[in-house]
Parts: structure tokens; sequence; C-alpha cells
């Protein structure tokens, strides 16, 4: 016995419990999508005691003559052609840092001593935003990456015969932005899979990083926020001659929007 025929038969067992009265069985056969992604929109409908399952791309129903028509007119809602989408991400990212401090320094000689003391602040800001858009026909996965490959120095010390040497090396590492998407369109509103990345390097040149990754619903055509991160670090040195203090605040979010495209 074939794959399919046991699968039929398992629906077909499925359905075979009490429904409501004068129930029949009725299999439909869809056109477009997927008879998973239907289902879900039928649920609702369904009288009580009446049974609908899905089997490849046909849904069997076991429901009164009534309530079979009602779903009729509900499967051909659902049941339409597959929309092209435009899936758009925008990413946004801010550094703040400031640091001040005192430091001093002394000179003694035979016409006496000499102490110099300096100070100073500094303030600076940073914002990065990264906006990027990918079609896909709805209920297919998307993904896009855009970066650089920067050249990154490696050193390490091997033992020789003659003693150790140093031995320097380059290599590459990719740095950029992108998302990978799955969108599920129900009605006006849509239910998306998403994991946005964004990458940057810092001012001190370490690789930066957020991820996300998340499941979300909302309308089509409206900006829905996906998260947003927020950091802040301080730090203060003290010697004997004058001391330091830091601070840096970071933080970043993330949105998504989600057209059809007509």
């Amino acid at each position: 016995m074939s794959a399919w025929r046991i699968a039929f038969l398992a629906g077909l067992a499925a359905l075979a419990l009490p429904a409501a009265a004068g129930a029949q069985l009725e299999i439909v056969t869809l056109r477009h999508r997927p008879a998973e992604q239907v289902l879900a929109g039928l649920q609702p409908f369904v009288e009580p005691g009446g049974a609908v399952s899905s089997l490849g791309d046909k849904i069997l129903l076991r429901v009164s003559p009534a309530n079979l028509a009602e779903l009729r007119t509900a499967i051909a809602a659902l049941d339409t052609p597959l929309r092209q989408l435009v899936v758009s991400v925008r990413q946004t990212a801010a550094w703040h840092g400031q640091g001040g401090g005192v430091g001093a320094s002394g000179r003694a000689g035979q016409g006496g001593s000499r102490v110099e003391i300096q100070g100073g602040s500094t303030d600076s800001h940073r914002e990065d935003a990264v906006s990027q858009q990918v079609q896909v026909l709805e209920g297919g996965r998307a993904l896009i990456r855009v970066g650089q490959s920067l050249p990154l120095v490696m050193r390490e010390w091997r033992a020789t015969p003659g003693g150790w040497v140093r031995v320097d090396s380059v290599r590459r590492t990719d740095v950029g932005s992108g998302f990978y998407a799955l969108p599920q369109v129900l009605g006006d509103r849509v239910n998306v899979e998403i994991s946005p990345s964004l990458e940057q390097v810092g001012p001190d040149g370490v690789v930066e990083s957020a991820r996300l990754t998340t499941t979300v619903s909302g309308p089509l055509g409206t900006w829905i926020s996906l998260g947003a991160s927020q950091s802040d670090t301080h730090r203060a040195d003290y010697g004997s001659t004058g001391f330091a203090r830091s601070s840096s605040q970071s933080g970043g979010q993330v949105w998504l929007r989600v057209d059809a495209i007509e």
C-alpha cells in the first residue's frame, strides 16, 4: 500500500467521529494554496460536531449540508492565487560616548619646582541606519545579506629549533547586514518568521553585531516593531597622577513591513 493511500485512509479515519445529524463526507481539491494554510482559516466556521482535515492539496469535510455550503464559500475566499510580496526591514543603531579626566605632571630643578595639571572631556555620537527590501512569493522563503569582507591580522608565536618565531597572517571576516523571512498572508494580515542581523565595525575596530529571531503578526502595509535593545557602560580609572572616567550608551531598533504587489 502506497504512503499516499495510507495517509488518505488516516485522514478518513480522523473524520470517522460522531458528527452533526445528516453529516456527509466531502472532498474539496484546492487550486492555489496548501491545504494546511486553508484549513487554519476554516476552523472557526466548522459547526459543533463537524470535522475537517487536510491531505496534500485536498480538504476533507464531514459536516451537515448547511455547514458544507458555508465552508465551500469560505474555501473559495481562502484559496486565492499566491501574491508577490515585498518584505522591508529597517534597522537602526546609535552609540553615544562621553569621557573626561584630570592628570598631573611635575618637574623639579635648581630654580624650584613646577606642577602641570591638565584636564579635558570628550563627547562623541554615531548613528547607523540600514534599510533593505526583497521580493518573495507568498509562503516562500527570502534571504538577503549585504556587506564586505574585512582583513583581520592574526599573530602567533611558533617554537622552532632556533627559538620562538613570530608568524603573521591575514584572514578575512565578513561584516554585513541582512535578514531571513518567511511570510504567510491571511486576508489583510501577515504572519512572518523573521531573523534580521546587523554587523558593523566599532570605533575601536571591534566588530559589533545584533541579531534577532522572532515571529510576528500584523496588518499588511504597516510598519511593525520587532524589538529594541539598550546598553550602558561606565568606567573609572584612578592613579597616582590623576583619574579618568568614561561612559557610553548604545541601542538599536528593528522594524518590519510587508506589502502586497497588486
